[in-house]
């Protein structure tokens, strides 16, 4: 019996590769169906193949990105079907971004339920907060921060734009933290 650590190429059959393509082409719903199947594929052939290379070949013979396969089949194994239907009124990507929350995920889950219809990037902002979801303006001065360090290294950056982020970067570090309980606004 050969076992998924060998070196021998075992090539998947084409019926394996068609049916996964055929699912990535349905529509609503087609995420899970994609996982389970994905799953399914890694148990039965994953004694003879590593998973790596189960995801890999898919992923070539279908014309898909190995990272979207991976994904559908982490997901479809963190979410059995008993879970997805607890969370039923949750789409695939607001339960992925519930997933992001690691073992906190379900708190995450609830709060999603609750404040349908909970836009993945409020929940995402929620985990990043711990929880709490700071003002609109705190995200932007964080990106703001961001889009300034990234014109500080950027050799075509005029001088006077450069010097105007580092300006920012500067009273940034003066203000220190901000939108997080004590000392949350810049007044």
């Amino acid at each position: 019996m050969m076992s998924a650590d060998s070196v021998l190429p075992v090539k998947l059959p084409d019926e394996v590769i068609e049916a996964t393509r055929q699912l990535l082409h349905e529509g609503e719903g087609y995420q899970w169906r994609v996982g389970d199947h994905l799953a399914a594929v890694v148990d039965e052939f994953g004694h003879a193949i590593k998973r790596a290379e189960i995801i890999r070949q898919l992923a070539n013979g279908v014309g898909a990105d190995a990272s979207t396969l991976r994904d559908r089949e982490c997901m479809a194994r963190f979410y059995p079907p008993s879970l997805r239907r607890e969370y039923d009124s949750l789409t695939y990507h607001q339960l992925r971004a519930c997933k992001s929350a690691g073992e906190r995920w379900r708190e995450y889950a609830d709060w999603a339920l609750d404040n349908l219809p909970a836009p993945v990037s409020l929940i995402r902002a929620s985990i990043k907060h711990n929880g709490d979801l700071p003002p609109a303006w705190v995200g932007r001065w964080e990106r703001m921060l961001v889009m300034a360090d990234l014109l500080v290294v950027d050799e075509q950056t005029p001088p006077v734009v450069r010097l105007a982020a580092v300006a920012l970067i500067e009273t940034a570090k003066i203000i220190g933290p901000v939108g997080h309980g004590e000392g949350s606004s810049l007044r």
